[in-house]
């Protein structure tokens, strides 16, 4: 998939913009604030229907705006018109060739976006929300199934956690929402433990290359739902739930951990081997959509190349030169390094200087 042209209106820092992107590699220059980062969120929406960047959609309006806008030409084997229409106090609207989409879940998996960004080093530093967030989104895109299930899953377990802080928990009703997440919850269960075994050696092995070929890491999974089921967990853990008045049990509470050697890489890592476990988890991701969905996803890498040494940045140029991707679009303040890079790859590029 390539993106042939991209419109901005009052969508946060730019109030008009408008790009030309006919070649594999679109690269933005410019200094901090300028909007380069804007460029990219608005794709990832295009693509996932959620901004990358902000929590709300509203925060994605021009400060003093009532609405925004998006609109993208992509070509993947036909021409499609994208738009994403931002309103105060209404709801966002996702057109595809003038149709809207009665859910924007029936958009996710269509086209596809792999960011790596600063603020990413969290999925590594974070907490297991992060990290399972990141595997639910990458599932999302290849499985509608598993969408539908996370979000029936979610309100499942919000309406118990709801009820368990109730002054009376009705045990029947309790009892009936269980039978309703238990196949749900075996099922979530499944899928993921399926994906981080085909998922693993892959980010291991772009780990290994990342670090010069020097260390090894591993992904781990661990879950309640390893060693019984969802129904025997609730009946062990009946007491808990009413203690704290919210649900200790399910697959809301998976842990996945990487570690390097015998030790967690995010108690013991260096700030080198965290940033090259993060790229490694992207570069994955990439693989993943990329031979699920036969789609090249798009690349978005913002200002990456101001955080990382130099000896990493010339490892994943390389990656990305001798791998096959799709369009990429990548951000700099260093116009230089930017030039650089576009001509290391050898990809046909344009450079946009913002101001």
């Amino acid at each position: 998939m390539k993106v042939q042209k991209l419109s901005l209106i009052f969508f946060k820092n730019h109030t008009e913009f408008n790009l030309q992107a006919n070649h594999d590699v679109i690269a933005l220059a410019g200094l901090n604030g300028v909007g380069k980062t804007t460029v990219l969120d608005a794709l990832h929406f295009l693509c996932l229907g959620k901004s990358y960047f902000s929590g709300t959609d509203v925060q994605c309006i021009q400060v003093g705006e009532p609405q925004a806008g998006i609109i993208a030409t992509i070509n993947d084997g036909e021409e499609v018109q994208l738009k994403v229409k931002f309103k105060r106090g209404g709801r966002k609207v996702m057109e595809k060739n003038g149709v809207p989409y009665k859910r924007i879940t029936e958009h996710i998996g269509q086209y596809l976006a792999v960011v790596i960004a600063p603020g990413d080093i969290e999925l590594v530093y974070g907490t297991n929300e992060k990290r399972r967030s990141f595997i639910n989104q990458i599932l999302s895109q290849v499985d509608r199934g598993h969408l539908l299930d996370l979000v029936k899953y979610n309100k499942l377990i919000e309406h118990r956690n709801k009820h368990l802080k109730q002054e009376y928990v009705d045990m029947a009703l309790l009892q009936t929402l269980d039978l309703q997440i238990a196949p749900l919850a075996q099922d979530i269960y499944a899928k993921r433990k399926a994906f981080l075994e085909e998922f693993s050696p892959t980010f291991e092995k772009k780990y290994h290359l990342l670090s010069g070929e020097k260390e090894t890491v591993k992904l781990l999974y661990n879950s309640q739902l390893g060693s019984c089921t969802y129904d025997e967990l609730v009946v062990s853990n009946r007491s808990k739930d009413l203690a704290i008045h919210r649900s200790f049990s399910g697959i809301h509470k998976d842990e996945i951990e990487i570690e390097i050697g015998d030790f967690s890489i995010k108690k013991h890592g260096s700030q080198g081997q965290i940033k090259s476990a993060l790229i490694a988890l992207k570069l994955a991701e990439y693989e993943y959509l990329k031979s699920k969905k036969d789609i090249l996803p798009l690349l978005l890498l913002d200002d990456i190349f101001e955080k990382i040494d130099e000896e990493r940045a010339l490892v994943l140029t390389q990656l990305i030169k001798n791998d096959n991707f799709g369009q990429i679009f990548v951000t700099d303040t260093n116009q230089e390094r930017l030039s650089a890079f576009c001509e290391e790859i050898g990809k046909p590029h344009t450079t946009l200087v913002l101001k």
